[in-house]
């Protein structure tokens, strides 16, 4: 029979390698805890990233829509010019097509 002795000593035995254990998964739970918040931290840089580029893109394209390329009055008038002709010639056509 075991004697209380010998009960003690394997009960101390087993604590310290469940301590070991606990330790042990301790320090991977640290770990695995510091990957994932060096990994948000990642994801957050890269989505303040792509949130400052569409922000930039945003206002180019309000730019844009809002001030259109400045055109001389030169050019506008031959634009206009130009869309007129093309209406004729598209009259044109359509009256040849209908003979």
């Amino acid at each position: 029979m075991n004697t209380l002795k010998e009960k003690t000593e394997n009960l101390v035995t087993a604590t310290e390698r469940l301590l070991q254990d606990f330790g042990r998964e301790r320090t991977e739970r640290i770990e695995e805890r510091e990957k994932l918040n060096s990994r948000i931290k990642d994801l957050e840089a890269e989505l303040e990233e792509m949130s400052a580029r569409n922000t930039r893109s945003a206002k180019a394209s309000e730019v844009s829509i809002s001030n259109p390329i400045n055109q001389s009055p030169d050019t506008v008038a031959l634009s206009a010019e130009n869309i007129d002709a093309l209406v004729e010639e598209i009259d044109a056509c359509l009256n040849l097509l209908k003979i």
